[in-house]
């Protein structure tokens, strides 16, 4: 076949041939079309078959899957656990009864401070002027005036004997016990080197049992 040169005039076997390629366009893109809707549904049914990364249904995890990313344990966090000293909080809403200079009553249990030994409740004493008190019931009320103050009183458990707990409390932050005895109004307890010191300063003082003219042995 030999091209058609410029200017050369058209023959009816070119225009056959364009009339041609012209009516067979519309049928090539029905088949097209045709090739494209039976294909769609493959298409679909093979998408589904590829599972999604992301979704919401719930998947069974195999834990010795090696495709799945493991995450380094994180170390156990450390919580210090503040025990509290004195965790026995007196009820102020409850009535007590003092016993003594060095043991009270409250809600049916009885409680005694430890380290210290209690003025007798009936004992009077007599002053270098020679007049005579009650030092013992002055005593215990000192430990009524300590556990009625506004100020908390926190004690801590020590254990039992002769059916009282024993206790070590404190009014606010001050020892109740380190209080009666720096007044002269309990002592130590004998063989005890605690309050001590409390002691030697109500003696120097000449306070409490110590303004006696016989004051006790330390």
């Amino acid at each position: 076949m030999f091209e058609r040169g410029v200017g050369a005039p058209i023959r009816d076997e070119d225009t056959t041939l364009t009339s041609h390629l012209n009516r067979s366009r519309p049928l090539t893109r029905l088949v097209l079309a045709f090739a494209i809707v039976a294909a769609a549904p493959a298409a679909f049914a093979a998408s589904k078959s590829v599972e999604p990364i992301w979704s919401d249904a719930p998947k069974r995890i195999e834990r010795q899957d090696p495709s799945l990313e493991r995450l380094p344990a994180k170390p156990a966090e450390k919580v210090a656990v503040k025990l509290e000293r004195y965790p026995l909080k007196l009820n102020r809403t409850l009535p007590y009864r003092v016993i003594d200079s060095a043991s009270f009553m409250q809600n049916g249990k009885k409680y005694r401070l430890i380290e210290i030994q209690p003025i007798a409740t009936g004992k009077t004493c007599t002053n270098a002027d020679g007049q005579r008190w009650a030092c013992g019931l002055r005593s215990r009320v000192a430990l009524n005036q300590l556990l009625a103050g506004n100020k908390p009183v926190r004690c801590a458990p020590q254990g039992e004997r002769e059916g009282f707990m024993l206790v070590e409390c404190l009014r606010g932050d001050k020892d109740i016990a380190a209080s009666l005895v720096e007044a002269g109004l309990a002592l130590p307890t004998e063989g005890s080197t605690r309050y001590r010191a409390e002691q030697d300063q109500a003696r120097e003082k000449k306070i409490g049992v110590w303004a006696e003219k016989q004051p006790p042995k330390p």
